[in-house]
């Protein structure tokens, strides 16, 4: 009995995180990835939070539908908006500064 309660809890946990979208890309600027950067993406089911690898990608499973992208750069916070699905998507960004302020231009 036990065994099947467990394979039960085990299948609702593992559905209720397969119903994540995820989102996944890369982060440079004049060429250079970004690594170690901060970024969020804040979603109508919540907020996501991760760091850019050493080659300036990034990978996170978020909420669907509308969202934002913020990054956390040189004590700016550029965002862009973005929208997830149940199919992965790409969102790759340039950061570029635009008149002393950064701002985030999907490739």
């Amino acid at each position: 009995m036990k065994k099947v309660v467990s394979t039960i809890v085990l299948a609702i946990l593992v559905a209720s995180s397969a119903s994540a979208a995820q989102i996944f890309g890369s982060l440079k600027e004049d060429g250079r990835p970004l690594n170690n950067v901060k970024f969020e993406v804040f979603c109508k089911d919540g907020n996501f939070s991760g760091v850019t690898d050493g080659y300036g990608a990034y990978s996170i499973n978020v909420g669907r539908g509308k969202c934002t992208f913020r990054l956390y750069y040189k004590n700016q916070t550029p965002t862009y908006d973005l929208y997830s699905y149940d199919n992965p998507l790409r969102y790759d960004f340039d950061v570029v500064l635009q008149n002393g302020t950064y701002i985030l231009r999907r490739k």
